[in-house]
């Protein structure tokens, strides 16, 4: 497989990826939303807003991806490290790849070559691994290892300088410029990767004082990069081509992920621990809006002017309207009782 067939992914956490995206302007009319604690997938209908079928999948789902070329969604199973695939037209699941490796997390599909990349927690390390799968021949090939520090890429590796169990957590990855941006968790740095000549381009060091960098956004217009860590209040930002943070910003507490619309030029942060979005206008760098939502949010996807919300507390779905920044429905959802439900996490659109 060729390089330049991946470089359209871009993997957010989720842990987002895939936990979180960007559709683009097809008219969206189903979720499938991963519920953790139940084992299952539910399907929504977003135009009256209520499940219509639940679908059994893996142990402790976490991850969920779509594929529009073969109508196929992709379910990470972390409890017994597979990979459920779904029919959405019949809402079967029509196939499973087995022993994809330790605690897969996340998934993200490229829809030209039909390859899945998995996230992985490995050892209870948040070290990254990504996968490229063929749903044809359930093949599996490591394309970036990050647990000891290398990135594995077809062809060859590009060492990013990161010591043993540091751990790249989170990746993105822009097809113009054929960069690629790792966030590294435990030593606050941002590795930038050139995919073309498979060599380390640079380092930004000193993100913050932290070490809990658990999500990666880019807007591609701008070209800079938004940074997460869970145990901090501040995003910052870093400039890609001056290669250095150029801002701090202000979100929620405990912030989990972060999905950019470059379009519009918008960063959604959805913080975990203060049950809010922060709206994060990027040309600015500012705040434009906080929008309360369920409790433990986890996930978001962006769709014809919507952001859904998984709330992993409040086992819901919050539905916000983009435009006005504000929730205007929420979505419950019914499954296994436990401390706290049974925990949506992963979302996928389509």
């Amino acid at each position: 497989m060729k390089l330049s067939h991946l470089v359209s992914i871009v993997l957010t956490v989720l842990l987002l990826i895939s936990f979180s995206a960007v559709r683009g302007s097809a008219a969206v009319t189903r979720l499938y939303v991963v519920n953790n604690l139940d084992n299952t997938v539910s399907v929504i209908d977003t135009t009256t807003n209520t499940v219509i079928t639940t679908i059994k999948v893996g142990a402790s789902p976490t991850g969920i991806a779509y594929n529009p070329a073969n109508k196929k969604v992709y379910v990470v199973n972390r409890g017994d490290n597979t990979v459920s695939i779904i029919d959405t037209v019949n809402h079967l699941v029509t196939g499973t790849i087995l022993s994809v490796g330790p605690y897969p997390w996340y998934v993200a599909v490229d829809p030209t070559t039909h390859n899945i990349d998995l996230n992985q927690w490995v050892k209870g390390l948040p070290v990254n691994f990504v996968y490229v799968t063929s749903p044809v021949s359930n093949n599996v090939d490591i394309i970036i290892s990050t647990f000891d520090g290398l990135l594995n890429l077809p062809g060859g590796n590009i060492h990013t300088d990161v010591p043993p169990g540091i751990g790249v957590f989170n990746i993105a990855l822009d097809i113009a410029s054929q960069k690629a941006y790792a966030v590294n968790c435990h030593n606050a740095t941002l590795s930038i990767l050139d995919l073309q000549t498979k060599k380390m381009a640079a380092t930004v060091e000193n993100l913050e004082n932290t070490d809990s960098f658990v999500g990666v956004g880019l807007d591609t217009g701008l070209n800079k990069v938004y940074a997460v860590g869970d145990k901090i209040d501040v995003m910052p930002v870093i400039d890609v081509n001056a290669k250095k943070v150029v801002a701090k910003i202000k979100v929620g507490t405990s912030p989990y992920n972060v999905t950019v619309d470059s379009t519009a030029h918008k960063a959604y942060v959805v913080n975990r621990g203060s049950n809010s979005i922060s709206v994060v206008n990027t040309s600015k760098d500012t705040v434009e809006s906080t929008i309360k939502v369920g409790t433990e949010p986890i996930s978001l996807v962006l769709a014809d002017g919507k952001a859904y919300v998984t709330n992993c507390g409040s086992n819901n779905i919050s539905v916000i309207d983009t435009a006005a920044n504000k929730v205007t429905s929420t979505i419950p959802l019914t499954g296994m009782k436990s401390y706290r439900g049974f925990c949506p996490w992963g979302i996928a659109a389509f």
